[in-house]
């Protein structure tokens, strides 16, 4: 069974997605915006069958090395290559796989088995608090810590030795 999946590439990818988006993208087989695990895995084994060209469910050096260039021209800097990480001469299925489905499990953080843009959009990056640097005022007795003993917030001792022994 051949699914109708468009080649979702990083450039195509819809605006406030990361480019790393198309990854799970392309997998969305009905077009809503949602991908499901079940979508996730239906592509994935039409992409496995469509690369292993001998069908012996083993993808032989060769037909990795095709694998990558056409990830590589269709993706760009985002193409996620093919590894042989068990370095058997062989990347099956569950190798094929590893990376998506990474993906999806980082991306889907309901834990609901699906991915939504909203998901794929990432954690908001929170902005820092500004800093407010104190201003060193100094006392009409020139001491310039108000006669108290306590130093600013922004001095180290650098004499003190860690747990280890080292001076810092």
């Amino acid at each position: 069974m051949l699914l109708s999946v468009p080649a979702w590439s990083a450039q195509r990818v819809p605006a406030g997605l990361p480019p790393s988006a198309a990854l799970l993208l392309r997998y969305d087989a009905n077009h809503d915006g949602v991908i499901t695990r079940e979508e996730m895995e239906a592509g994935l084994k039409a992409d496995f069958d469509a690369a292993d060209s001998d069908h012996d469910g083993c993808l032989s050096p060769a037909e990795v090395r095709a694998e990558n260039e056409r990830r590589l021209k269709q993706d760009g800097a985002q193409a996620s290559p093919l590894v042989d990480w068990n370095l058997d001469g062989c990347v099956d299925r569950r190798e094929f796989g590893n990376t998506v489905r990474s993906y999806f499990e980082l991306a889907d953080r309901s834990k609901d088995g699906k991915v939504s843009q909203l998901e794929l959009r990432g954690p908001s990056m929170p902005i820092a608090p500004p800093t407010v640097e104190k201003k060193n005022t100094t006392a009409k007795n020139g001491s310039g810590n108000n006669g108290s003993s306590t130093s600013s917030s922004s001095a180290t001792n650098t004499s003190q030795p860690t747990s280890s022994g080292r001076q810092y």
